[in-house]
């Protein structure tokens, strides 16, 4: 027996960036371990600058995503026009920036990009703590209830659509553990039947024993001030689909005292 947090994940808008060169900004098909462990890093508060907090985070813990929704793929094509920036001035406002250019035609760069995303997609997290966890889970449940920054699911511009409903107990496997966190009544309303199957994307760890396929994925954090990743080694496999809860029950544990 192991103790888990689970968690879900829902928002009208989501995008879970992979590598993205040039003008094309693509969405994974399931949130990525560093998008999970940023999520709850701004939940406790944790700032980009804090690299030790933020690397204990990293290690002490092991991540597995069930995908219960896939949600509809949706293309953004995005202008952005961008002032150039000029030696010694710093701009208070957006209005104070182009009212400085001298030839708003010429000054003014337009950027093109394509950003992808996901519409109503749904996903429960589970999350299991190794022995050199800094945070109990607990302590994860009480900040995902109650986040110190404002969460987001992947871009700034796609806010949950939910309470993340966490929860944390013991069961025997992530299996288990997945299946005890029941789909929040509200996500019937996604589908005009249940689904019979799910998919879920782990750790080495999450998926052992398990018969799926392997991904190599560029979702490590190596910096998080640099924003550098390096790859590692994604597990997907089939999974039972979780029944639709009959209450909504959000209770969060407190965490311990120290």
């Amino acid at each position: 027996m192991a103790r888990y947090l689970t968690f879900q994940l829902y928002g009208p808008l989501q995008s879970w960036g992979g590598v993205a060169v040039g003008e094309v900004r693509p969405s994974g098909s399931h949130p990525t371990r560093s998008a999970v462990l940023g999520l709850v890093a701004a939940a406790l508060g944790l700032r980009r600058s804090e690299e030790e907090r933020l690397a204990a985070l990293e290690s002490g813990y092991e991540v597995m995503v069930r995908q219960d929704h896939p949600g509809a793929l949706l293309l953004d094509y995005h202008t952005v026009q961008a002032a150039r920036s000029r030696r010694g001035r710093v701009y208070r406002c957006r209005r104070d920036e182009l009212r400085d250019q001298v030839d708003p035609v010429d000054d003014l760069a337009t950027i093109l990009s394509r950003r992808e995303y996901l519409a109503d997609a749904l996903f429960t997290v589970c999350i299991r703590p190794r022995q050199d966890a800094a945070w109990s889970l607990e302590e994860l449940a009480a900040a995902l209830a109650r986040p110190r920054f404002t969460p987001y699911l992947g871009r700034k511009g796609c806010p949950p659509g939910l309470p993340f409903g966490p929860r944390v107990g013991e069961f025997a496997d992530w299996e288990t553990a997945l299946a005890a966190h029941g789909l929040d009544p509200l996500a019937e309303k996604l589908w005009d039947a249940p689904p019979a199957s799910a998919r879920a994307f782990g750790d080495a760890a999450a998926a052992a024993g398990k018969a799926g396929e392997e991904f190599r994925v560029r979702d490590a954090v190596a910096h998080h001030g640099r924003r550098q990743f390096a790859q590692r080694i994604e597990y997907a496999h089939a999974t039972a689909p979780a029944a639709v809860r009959q209450e909504d029950d959000h209770d969060v544990p407190e965490p311990a005292e120290a």
